[in-house]
């Protein structure tokens, strides 16, 4: 199997002008602090849409949904990243 599950958490904020944000937050070595991995570029208009398309991306992050997220997965956070256009 791949390397450890890497944890990851999704959350939504909302900025002063009313829009809509998904964050992706990491933490590390098992510890309960997160610091942010990937934000969206554009806001939404709802909460749902943001955490829908936030969803989208952090299920782009695993190869395999079974197993989730590993720590090999640096090549598919880049390419996550790369298609964030289309999450957005």
């Amino acid at each position: 199997m791949a390397g450890q599950l890497i944890s990851i958490a999704l959350t939504v904020d909302q900025h002063d002008a009313g829009d809509y944000f998904w964050v992706l937050l990491e933490s590390f070595d098992n510890s309960m602090e997160f610091e942010p991995l990937m934000e969206a570029a554009t806001g939404f208009a709802t909460y749902a849409e943001a955490l829908q398309a936030g969803y989208v991306v952090l299920k782009g992050l695993s190869e395999d949904l079974n197993v989730g997220p590993r720590e090999e997965a640096d090549e598919l956070i880049s390419t996550a990243e790369a298609a964030l256009g289309n999450a957005c």
